[in-house]
């Protein structure tokens, strides 16, 4: 059975990209075969190197072709639904079932990421709530570090929660040197504490996409990956 992680955040443009492909890059660096899925692109080309299907499919390393990692793209920068709406298209739960159970098999481990946050509607049926359940993978939040995220965090997790989902923990991201404020600083510890779910790590603010091995080195050292493999065996060097 394949193993994997279902990403979502706690509010939209947190860095689950990134933090994503982090992870990626790292668990590949161990020798992990992965694969990467993100049924959903809006207002940028699949094929754009900026793109968030591109960088995913680079940091992994998967031989997928970009239009099975990406199956569903729409031109306008819009939540998913919208998106398709407004091109004219409909899409289902099943249509977006089908798309994962076509690659599902090609790798050891997978990680999907969702669009925005856990209840952005991704089509006539479903939310990324559905899309996730779906897939079964235990999910890992994307948290922001400042002020407010312990809010939206506790009520992330809750409605997964309440989905049936389960909640592999959180990851706060983007933490900048000069915002180590007390907030930030006992944020993770709140999270823990009212959401019943652990800190996985708190990834540091960087200005730019780094390369495979420094984005390997990054999540090995703030991100406690060995919690993120479900079936552990002798391929797992943690």
């Amino acid at each position: 059975m394949t193993d994997g992680i279902f990403i979502t955040g706690n509010d939209t443009d947190i860095g689950k990209t990134f933090v994503a492909s982090g992870i990626a890059a790292a668990l590949h660096q161990e020798g992990i075969d992965i694969g990467v899925f993100k049924p959903m692109l809006s207002g940028i080309k699949r094929e754009d190197p900026k793109s968030d299907t591109f960088l995913l499919k680079h940091m992994a390393e998967d031989n997928n072709p970009l239009q099975k990692i990406t199956p569903f793209v729409f031109e306008e920068a819009l939540a998913p639904y919208l998106g398709a709406k407004r091109a004219g298209v409909s899409i289902k739960l099943e249509d977006i079932t089908k798309k994962w159970r076509d690659i599902q098999a090609d790798h050891q481990f997978f990680i999907a990421e969702g669009a925005g946050g856990i209840t952005v509607p991704y089509g006539e049926d479903c939310l990324v709530s559905d899309v996730a359940k779906e897939i079964g993978f235990p999910v890992l939040v994307v948290a922001k570090p400042g002020l407010g995220t312990v809010n939206h965090t506790v009520l992330t997790v809750e409605y997964a929660r309440r989905a049936g989902i389960e909640v592999a923990g959180v990851i706060v991201n983007g933490l900048r040197e000069k915002e180590k404020d007390l907030a930030s600083k006992t944020n993770p510890e709140l999270i823990e504490k009212f959401a019943g779910v652990p800190v996985l790590g708190v990834v540091p603010w960087t200005e730019n996409v780094l390369n495979k091995n420094d984005m390997a080195a990054l999540f090995k050292k703030h991100v406690k990956l060995s919690s993120l493999i479900k079936n552990k065996n002798e391929r797992v060097p943690f």
